[in-house]
C-alpha cells in the first residue's frame, strides 16, 4: 500500500513540476514574444526544453557557455590575455580551462559560420549571440521556435540540424561546473 502511495506522490510531484515549468515558459513567451505566442499550444509548451524556463541570468549564462563550446577551437588560438580574461569572466575559469583542454572540435568546420572575436570587448556578446543561435536551432521548427527566436533576439535559426544543436547544448551543460551549471528554477524564486 505504501509503495502505491509513494508512486502516486512521485507522479503528482512530477506533474506539478511540469506545470510549473510550462507556466514559466509561457510567462517568458507572453512577456517577450506577445505577437508570436498565440500560435504556441499546450503540447509545444510541454515539449519546450528545460532551459527555456531558466531565470534570465542563467539563460544568458547558458547562451555564453554554448557559444564558448562552439568557439572553443578559435579560443584555443588566442594568445592575448585580454580576450582570455574576458572569456574567463563570461563563462568562468573552470569551463574555460575545460574547453581549452579539449582537442576535438564540437562541430565540423564551416557547419556554423562563426563571427570573429578580435577584441576582449566583443567576447561576451559574441559568445552569447552564437549560443542563442544554437539554442534556437535546438528547438524543432514550428510555432515554439518562432516565438523563442523573438525571446532570444534571433532573426531565425541557423542552418544547423536540430539534433546536432541539441547535442551541443547538452555537451555545454555537461562541461559546466556544478556551481555554474544552469538548472531550471521555476518556483518563481531567484537563484
Amino acid at each position: 500500500m505504501s509503495a502505491k502511495r509513494d508512486t502516486g506522490h512521485a507522479g503528482a510531484a512530477a506533474a506539478h513540476a511540469q506545470r510549473r515549468r510550462r507556466a514559466a515558459v509561457a510567462e517568458r513567451l507572453i512577456a517577450r514574444a506577445p505577437d508570436t505566442v498565440k500560435d504556441v499550444d499546450w503540447d509545444a509548451l510541454d515539449r519546450a526544453p528545460a532551459w527555456l524556463a531558466l531565470p534570465d541570468a542563467q539563460l544568458l549564462e547558458l547562451q555564453r557557455q554554448v557559444g564558448a563550446l562552439v568557439h572553443a577551437p578559435q579560443m584555443r588560438l588566442w594568445i592575448d590575455g585580454a580576450r582570455l580574461a574576458a572569456a574567463r569572466a563570461a563563462i568562468g575559469d573552470s569551463l574555460l580551462q575545460s574547453l581549452l583542454a579539449q582537442r576535438e572540435a564540437p562541430l565540423p568546420r564551416d557547419v556554423l559560420p562563426l563571427p570573429r572575436i578580435d577584441a576582449a570587448s566583443q567576447v561576451a556578446a559574441k559568445l552569447q549571440a552564437v549560443g542563442a543561435a544554437v539554442l534556437l536551432a535546438s528547438i524543432p521548427s514550428g510555432a515554439l521556435r518562432h516565438a523563442v527566436a523573438t525571446v532570444l533576439g534571433q532573426a531565425g535559426a541557423p542552418a544547423l540540424a536540430c539534433e546536432l544543436a541539441q547535442s551541443l547544448v547538452a555537451r555545454a551543460q555537461s562541461l559546466a561546473p556544478d556551481a555554474r551549471r544552469p538548472t531550471p528554477d521555476v518556483s518563481g524564486g531567484k537563484r
